[in-house]
C-alpha cells in the first residue's frame, strides 16, 4: 500500500510511432455525435435506467481547451511540461502526443492512448522489482480504482467483437481482460467466447482490493488474411458511402475517450506541434472537446446481480478535460485545418456552457524579464545585469531558446566566467558585443553541431531524415556504411544533449535541432542520402513482413523518387511493392490518407505503359487506391482511378470488383438509378436477367412461390446449409446483395424479385453472408406482397438472429435495420422500434456507415413523431439532426426529414423561434413536393404526402386530406403500381377519419366507401398487432357508427379508442379520440359531457407539445361556449 506509482503520462517521443489494426465499437450505447445529437428533453435512444443514472453523475463534466502559439523555441514545450508536472502531482490522467513530419498524426495519437492504458495495467520495471508477490500487480489505490472503473465501462459499453478489435488497435487495452485469441483475424468466435469468460469472471468477483492477478499479454496477429482488398470486397454489399472509414474512426475515438473519462479522474491531453497534424486528427481532438458529460455512459451497473461491486456502482467523480495544444503560429495558415478547428471549438462554446476555449500567444521575452532572469540566475542585483540583459535581448530578440544557447556559447568561449576572487559571475559587455555578431537561432545551433566529431555529425544527419529511430534499426543502417559505428556515434550525441532516449527510441531533444541538422545536408545530396537509407532498410530479407521497416523504407524512397535518374528500373520495381505493402499496413492502422499516399507513390513508380508491362501489380495498386480513397472520402481519386481500371481491364472478372466499387460510389453520391443499372448489367453478364419494367402480378407470383419455400423455415435450417462453393454463383449473390439495397431507392418493385432470387439460389447452391440480406429483404417483401404477416415476422427474426455473431455483424445490422424494423412495427409494439433503431444506429456508427446512420436517424424522427408524445424534444433533436445531415451532405434524407419538421412546427407553431443554421435552406412541404416531382423521388413524395395528410387531419381540414389521398394514389400508378410503404397505415387511418367525416357532412357515397375500406384494412392490421392498431380501429369504427346513426355503438367505440390509446401509450391519438368524441357529444346535444372531453383533449395536446393544435381546440371551445351562454341568457 505504501509503494509509489509512476505518473500516468506519456514519455515524450514514445508517442510518435504506432502499429495498429482496424477496430470496431459497441452496440450497447449511443453517442451524441455525427448524426444523433441528444435532444435536451428526450434524448434519442436513451440508455437503460442504470446507465441514465450514471450519466447524470457526469453532468459536471466540462472541457477547457488552451492553445499555445508562438515561434519555434519560444518556450511552449516548457510551459506544457510545468502543466503536466502539476497534473501528475494531483493524480490526473495525463496523455501526451507529439506530432512530427515523419510519423502519421493518427498513429502518434493512437500510440499516446495505448501508452496510457499500458501504464494503468503494467507497472514500471522498478515497481516490478519491488513486487513482493510474483504474478501479482500492486497498484496505488487511486490507480486501482481507475483500473476497476475502466474495466466496468468495458463490460457495459463494448461487446466482445468490438473489444477484440479495439485490442488490435490498442494492444495494451487487452490487458484489462487478456484474450489469447485477440489478434487472430479468423478466430472471432474464440475471441468472443474468451471475452465472455473473462467478463463473467470479472462480474462475479468482488473488486474491493487493491491487487489484481497479472494476465497474459495479448498475442499478435496470427493466421487470417492480411489483404484489405479481399476483406473490403467481402463487405461489398455494405453501402457505407464515401468517407465511411474516417467516420468509423471518429466514432471509435469517441468510445476510447469514454473509457479514459470513465476512470473517474480529471483528464489532460497535451498535443505538441499541431502544425504537423492533419485535418482528420484535429477533428478527433475537436470531438473530444465538444463531448459533454451527458454522453458519457459510465458503467457502474454492469450487472444487476453483482451487488458486491458496490465500488463500481457508486457515482463517478469526473473532473473534466483539459486539452492543451501547441503550434508554431508562423507555420499555420489562418484558414488552415488547425485554426478552423480552433474556431469551431470556440463557436461551440457560445451554446455549450461546458466548453471554454482560450488562445495564448507565447512571445519573446522583453528586456525587463530577461534582466530579472539573469539577476535571479547569477544572484546579482538587477542594476548589475541590466547591461548584459540589454545585449542579450539585442542579440536574441527575446527568443527563450536562443537566449539559452547564446549564454552557453559565450560561457563556452570564456566571455563569461565565474570569478573566485569576486565570488560572482563576470563578463565584458563590449567584448561580447564585439565578438558576437547577430545571428539567428538556427545559425547558432548549426555552429554548435559543427563542433561535434565528423562521425557524430554524419550519424545525426541520418537520424534527421527520420526524426527518431529505434535501436533495432541500427544494424541495418550499419549496412549502409554511413559511419563506422552508428551506436557509438548516437551515444556521443546523447551525451552532448543533442539527442534524448526514451525506451528504445532515439530522438532529437528539440525540433529545431533536427531541422538544423537536416539543413547541414547539401540540397543536392539529400535525395541520394534518402535513397541510401531506403536501400539499407530493404536489405532485411523479411522487409515486406516487417511493418515498421517497410513503412520507413517507403517514406525514405518517396522523398527522393521524383528526382530524375535517382532510381533505376529494378529499384523502382522493388519500391513499388514496398509502397504497396506500406499502404496495406496503413489500412490496418486505419490511416487511410497515409495509405492512399503510399498507393499513389507506388503508381508513380510503375514502369512506362504499366498496364502492358506490370498488369497484375498495376491492377492491385489502382484497386487499393480506389478503396482507401472511397473510405477516406477522396471523391476525385475514386472517379479517376475507376475509369483507369475499367478502361484497361483485360477481362470481365478483372473489372468485376471495380464495377461493384463504382456502383457503391454512385450510390454514395445518391445516383441510385445509375448504380442499379451498373449492377443489373453485371448480373446480366453473369447470366442473371431481371425485367426493366416490373409488374405487380409478377412480383406477387414470385413472392408466393418463395413463400411456400420458406413456410417452415428455421434458423437451424439456414445454418445447416452448405457454404456456396461455385465462384460464379457467389459473385451473383454479392452483386444482388449490393443491388437490393440500392433498388429500394430507385426501383422498389425490383426489391422483392431480387430477394426471391437470392432465396432460390441459397437453397440451390448454398448460403453466404448475403443470404442474411436476402432474408431481411424477403421479410419486407412478404409483409407487403403476401397475406402472411407472421411468416414475414419469423423470417425477419431469423435474419436478426443470423446477424448476431457474424464477423460483419455491425455492417449487416446497419444496413438491414430499416428492413427488419418495418416488419417489427406491424407485429410488435411501436415503442420497440426505437430500441431496434438504436441498435442499428450504433452499428452504423461503429462501421462508419453515415448513410445508414442517417437513415436510422430518419426512422427515429418517424417513430418519435408517430409514437412518442414529445414534440418539443423531437423538434430540438431535429435541429441538431439537420446540422449533421448538412455536414455529411446527405441531402436526400435531409429533405425527407424537413417534411417531418414542417409537420412538427405546424403542430407547435414556433417555426420562427427555431435556431436553425442559416446555411441550411429550409423548405416548405409545397417546395419539397415540387422537388420530389422534379427529381422523381417517390421516397420524398411519400413522406411529404403522409405528413401533410396527418397534420391536416389533426386540424380537421378533411377535404384537403381527401385531395392529398388522391395524389397519394396517383403516385402508385405505372411502374409504381402495388408499391407499398411501412407508413401506409398512417395514410389509411387519417384518410379514413377524414372520409367518414366528409361522408357525414356531404352524404357522398365515395367518401363512405373510402372510410369503410379503411376500417377493413385496419381490422387486418389489428389481427397482427392489437397493441399498435386497436385504438385506431376503434376510432374509425366510432366515426362509421356515427355515420350510420348507431349512436350507442359510436359512444362505446369512442370510449374504447380513448382507453386503448392510453393503455398503449399513444397519448397524442388519445387526444384526437377525446376531441372527436367531444365533437360527437356536442353535435348530439350533450354539451357538458362534450366540453369535458374537449378539455381533456386540450390538456393532452398541450402535454404532447402541440401548442398550436391546443389553441385551435381552445378556440373551438370558445365558439361552442358563446352561443350556449347567449341561449342561457
Amino acid at each position: 500500500g505504501g509503494m509509489s506509482s509512476p505518473p500516468l503520462e506519456d514519455g515524450g517521443t514514445s508517442a510518435r510511432s504506432s502499429s495498429a489494426e482496424d477496430i470496431g465499437g459497441s452496440t450497447h450505447s449511443l453517442d451524441d455525435d455525427v448524426v444523433m445529437d441528444s435532444a435536451p428533453t428526450t434524448p434519442p435512444f436513451s440508455a437503460t435506467n442504470a446507465n441514465d443514472a450514471t450519466a447524470n453523475n457526469n453532468e459536471g463534466f466540462s472541457c477547457e481547451a488552451v492553445f499555445l502559439s508562438g515561434h519555434s523555441g519560444s518556450g511552449k514545450s516548457s510551459i506544457t511540461k510545468h502543466i503536466i508536472s502539476h497534473c501528475n502531482a494531483n493524480h490526473w490522467f495525463v496523455l501526451t502526443c507529439k506530432f512530427d513530419r515523419q510519423v502519421a498524426p493518427l498513429s502518434a495519437l493512437l500510440q499516446s492512448f495505448d501508452a496510457f492504458f499500458g501504464r494503468l495495467v503494467v507497472p514500471t520495471a522498478t515497481q516490478q522489482q519491488q513486487q513482493r508477490q510474483p504474478g501479482i500487480i500492486q497498484r496505488e489505490p487511486w490507480v486501482q480504482e481507475a483500473f476497476e472503473r475502466i474495466s466496468s465501462t468495458i463490460v457495459s459499453l463494448i461487446d466482445g467483437e468490438s473489444y477484440c478489435q479495439l485490442c488490435e488497435l490498442l494492444p495494451n487495452l487487452g490487458e484489462f481482460f487478456p484474450l489469447p485469441f485477440a489478434g487472430a483475424v479468423g478466430a472471432n468466435n474464440k475471441r468472443r467466447s474468451s471475452f465472455t469468460t473473462n467478463i463473467t469472471n470479472f462480474t462475479e468477483q468482488t473488486t474491493t482490493t487493491n491487487t489484481a492477478t497479472a494476465g497474459e499479454a495479448v498475442e499478435g496477429p496470427e493466421g487470417g488474411s492480411n489483404d484489405p482488398l479481399s476483406s473490403f470486397l467481402q463487405r461489398s454489399s455494405s453501402p457505407g458511402g464515401v468517407g465511411s472509414g474516417n467516420n468509423r474512426l471518429l466514432y471509435l475515438f469517441h468510445v476510447i475517450f469514454k473509457l479514459v473519462r470513465s476512470g473517474g479522474r480529471p483528464v489532460i491531453i497535451v498535443v505538441d506541434d499541431l502544425q504537423w497534424s492533419d485535418a482528420f486528427t484535429m477533428d478527433i481532438l475537436g470531438d473530444f472537446a465538444q463531448t459533454d458529460g451527458s454522453s458519457s455512459t459510465a458503467t457502474a451497473s454492469h450487472t444487476a446481480s453483482s451487488s458486491s461491486s458496490s465500488g463500481a456502482q457508486e457515482s463517478l467523480h469526473n473532473g473534466g478535460l483539459l486539452l492543451v495544444g501547441t503550434f508554431r503560429d508562423n507555420e499555420v495558415d489562418a484558414d488552415g485545418f488547425v485554426m478552423n478547428q480552433i474556431t469551431c471549438m470556440d463557436l461551440s462554446s457560445t451554446y455549450n456552457q461546458s466548453i471554454t476555449v482560450k488562445r495564448l500567444f507565447v512571445g519573446e521575452l522583453p528586456e525587463f524579464e530577461i534582466n530579472k532572469m539573469l539577476s535571479f540566475k547569477f544572484c546579482l542585483p538587477m542594476r548589475h545585469t541590466a547591461g548584459l540583459a540589454r545585449l542579450v535581448f539585442h542579440k536574441t530578440r527575446g527568443n527563450p531558446m536562443y537566449i539559452v544557447e547564446f549564454l552557453r556559447s559565450i560561457i563556452k568561449r570564456n566571455m563569461m566566467t565565474f570569478s573566485v576572487k569576486s565570488r560572482r559571475w563576470t563578463w565584458d559587455d563590449d567584448s561580447i558585443d564585439f565578438h558576437m555578431i547577430s545571428e539567428g537561432v538556427v545559425e547558432l545551433l548549426t555552429r554548435k553541431l559543427q563542433q561535434l566529431p565528423p562521425d557524430v555529425i554524419q550519424a545525426l544527419k541520418v537520424i534527421s531524415c527520420f526524426g527518431q529511430i529505434n535501436v533495432s534499426m541500427i544494424r541495418l543502417l550499419d549496412l549502409g556504411q554511413f559511419v563506422p559505428d552508428m551506436s557509438e556515434s548516437l551515444e556521443l550525441a546523447l551525451k552532448e544533449g543533442i539527442l534524448e532516449k526514451a525506451g528504445p527510441l532515439y530522438a532529437f531533444s528539440h525540433d529545431m535541432l533536427q531541422e538544423s541538422t537536416y539543413a547541414l545536408i547539401p540540397t543536392e545530396e539529400r535525395g541520394l542520402l534518402h535513397k541510401q537509407i531506403g536501400k539499407s532498410l530493404v536489405q532485411d530479407p523479411d522487409i515486406l513482413n516487417n511493418n515498421e521497416l517497410c513503412t520507413l523504407a517507403a517514406d525514405q524512397i518517396n522523398i527522393c523518387k521524383d528526382t530524375d535518374g535517382i532510381l533505376d528500373p529494378s529499384e523502382k520495381a522493388l519500391f513499388v511493392r514496398v509502397n504497396l505493402r506500406a499502404g496495406k499496413n496503413s489500412i490496418a492502422a486505419s490511416s487511410y490518407e497515409q495509405a492512399r499516399g503510399y498507393f499513389e507513390a507506388g503508381i508513380s513508380l510503375l514502369a512506362t505503359n504499366p498496364w502492358d508491362k506490370q498488369y497484375s501489380l498495376c491492377l492491385e495498386l489502382y484497386e487499393m487506391s480506389v478503396i482507401v480513397s472511397f473510405i477516406g472520402g477522396n471523391v476525385e481519386t475514386v472517379s479517376s482511378r475507376l475509369s483507369d481500371i475499367l478502361s484497361h481491364a483485360r477481362s470481365f472478372d478483372d473489372a468485376l470488383n471495380s464495377r461493384s466499387l463504382r456502383a457503391k460510389f454512385l450510390a454514395s453520391q445518391a445516383q441510385y438509378a445509375e448504380a442499379a443499372s451498373e449492377l443489373l448489367d453485371v448480373l446480366s453478364n453473369l447470366g442473371e436477367e431481371f425485367p426493366k419494367d416490373v409488374g405487380l402480378s409478377h412480383v406477387r407470383s414470385e413472392v408466393k412461390a418463395t413463400q411456400l419455400m420458406l413456410k417452415d423455415i428455421t434458423k437451424e435450417q439456414i445454418l445447416n446449409l452448405p457454404t456456396i462453393q461455385d465462384a460464379k454463383e457467389l459473385k451473383k449473390m454479392k452483386s444482388m446483395g449490393i443491388l437490393i439495397a440500392l433498388a429500394n431507392f430507385s426501383s422498389p418493385m425490383l426489391v422483392p424479385l431480387l430477394c426471391c432470387r437470392m432465396m432460390k439460389m441459397t437453397f440451390k447452391f448454398g448460403s453466404c453472408e448475403d443470404t442474411i440480406s436476402g432474408l431481411a429483404f424477403m421479410s419486407h417483401a412478404l409483409l407487403h406482397y403476401s397475406d402472411d404477416v407472421m411468416l414475414a415476422s419469423r423470417v425477419g427474426r431469423i435474419a436478426e438472429q443470423l446477424i448476431v455473431g457474424n464477423i460483419h455483424e455491425h455492417s449487416l445490422r446497419a444496413r438491414l435495420t430499416q428492413m427488419t424494423g418495418s416488419v417489427k412495427v406491424m407485429v410488435e409494439p411501436f415503442q420497440a422500434a426505437v430500441e431496434h433503431c438504436r441498435k442499428g444506429y450504433n452499428s452504423a456508427k461503429i462501421v462508419g456507415d453515415v448513410d445508414n446512420a442517417v437513415l436510422c436517424g430518419m426512422i427515429y424522427c418517424m417513430a418519435h413523431f408517430f409514437i412518442i408524445p414529445d414534440l418539443i424534444g423531437l423538434q430540438k433533436y431535429m435541429v441538431n439532426f439537420f446540422q449533421q445531415m448538412a455536414k455529411h451532405k446527405r441531402i436526400g434524407v435531409l429533405r425527407s426529414a424537413m417534411s417531418y419538421f414542417c409537420a412538427v412546427t405546424s403542430l407547435i407553431g414556433n417555426k420562427k423561434s427555431c435556431k436553425i443554421d442559416s446555411r441550411i435552406k429550409m423548405k416548405t412541404n409545397e417546395e419539397l413536393y415540387h422537388i420530389a416531382e422534379q427529381t422523381q423521388s417517390a421516397y420524398l413524395k411519400h413522406h411529404v404526402l403522409t405528413n401533410q395528410m396527418y397534420i391536416h387531419c389533426f386540424f380537421r381540414e378533411y377535404l384537403i386530406v381527401a385531395n392529398l389521398g388522391e395524389d397519394y394514389r396517383k403516385m402508385h400508378t405505372g411502374t409504381n403500381v402495388g408499391t407499398k410503404r411501412t407508413l401506409d397505415f398512417i395514410k389509411v387511418f387519417v384518410e379514413g377519419i377524414s372520409a367518414l367525416c366528409l361522408a357525414r357532412d356531404t352524404k357522398q357515397e365515395k367518401w363512405r366507401k373510402i372510410g369503410e375500406d379503411a376500417v377493413r384494412t385496419m381490422k387486418q392490421l389489428v389481427e397482427n398487432s392489437a397493441w399498435n392498431f386497436e385504438n385506431k380501429l376503434c376510432l374509425l369504427q366510432a366515426e362509421l357508427y356515427y355515420l350510420n346513426h348507431r349512436h350507442s355503438m359510436a359512444e362505446l367505440s369512442y370510449q374504447a379508442s380513448i382507453v386503448s390509446a392510453h393503455e398503449h401509450k399513444f397519448f397524442h391519438e388519445e387526444a384526437l379520440a377525446c376531441e372527436l368524441y367531444g365533437i360527437y357529444l356536442i353535435e348530439n346535444k350533450k354539451l357538458s359531457k362534450g366540453m369535458k372531453q374537449l378539455k381533456q383533449a386540450l390538456n393532452k395536446y398541450k402535454a404532447w407539445g402541440a401548442t398550436k393544435k391546443a389553441d385551435s381546440v381552445k378556440d373551438f371551445v370558445y365558439v361552442v361556449k358563446k352561443p350556449a351562454k347567449l341561449w342561457n341568457k
